[in-house]
């Protein structure tokens, strides 16, 4: 049995069209949208956030040799170097912690960084999958779909034929056979014999 369906409204059919060629653009629109969002994530990876950890190891580099000037200094001028310069020396710690800090975010920057390329690789070969499903399937599944509503508008066409009455038909007749010698018989070399009576 062939395939067949039941079709009540072209109008369905022409919105399914429709609805079609919207989720194509919707698509690509959001697979633009993706694939800016990433970029714009790995560049701020790379160059924001290292030029930030780079300028902060320096400013708490400088701020770690001030502190350790002012301790050494401090050293200098007391004479009991056990209970004096305790500021001093919490100061040089938390430099110190800031410092090691910095260069620890600048490292996870730079892992981050090499992380997210292999991602967006990935993620560009599943973009490029979708991008040619849409560019490519989408357009032919449209034109199938136009094709079926040209069809079925030319079939809705059709004028249907002009009606008229039933033809009359004469009954058949049984048919008539050819009527058999009652005083003759066949035999099997069609030789006839009369029969006696």
């Amino acid at each position: 049995m062939g395939d067949f369906a039941k079709v009540t409204s072209l109008d369905v059919i022409r919105d399914f069209k429709a609805a079609v060629i919207e989720f194509a653009e919707d698509g690509n629109q959001a697979l633009s949208e993706a694939q800016s969002d990433v970029q714009r994530t790995i560049w701020w990876i790379q160059n924001d956030r290292s030029a930030h950890w780079q300028r902060e190891i320096k400013k708490r580099t400088d701020k770690l040799n001030q502190a350790k000037a002012e301790l050494f200094k401090k050293q200098l001028e007391s004479n009991d170097t056990r209970t004096s310069a305790i500021v001093e020396r919490k100061n040089v710690a938390k430099w110190q912690a800031a410092l090691d800090e910095a260069e620890q975010k600048l490292r996870n920057v730079k892992r981050w960084h090499q992380m997210l390329e292999r991602e967006l690789m990935i993620f560009k070969a599943g973009c490029a999958q979708v991008s040619t499903a849409l560019a490519g399937d989408v357009p032919v599944a449209v034109g199938r779909i136009e094709r079926m509503i040209m069809s079925l508008e030319a079939y809705v066409a059709l004028a249907a034929p002009a009606s008229s009455p039933p033809r009359q038909t004469e009954p058949l007749s049984e048919p008539t056979q050819a009527p058999q010698p009652a005083n003759h018989n066949h035999s099997a070399f069609g030789e006839q014999k009369e029969v006696v009576q």
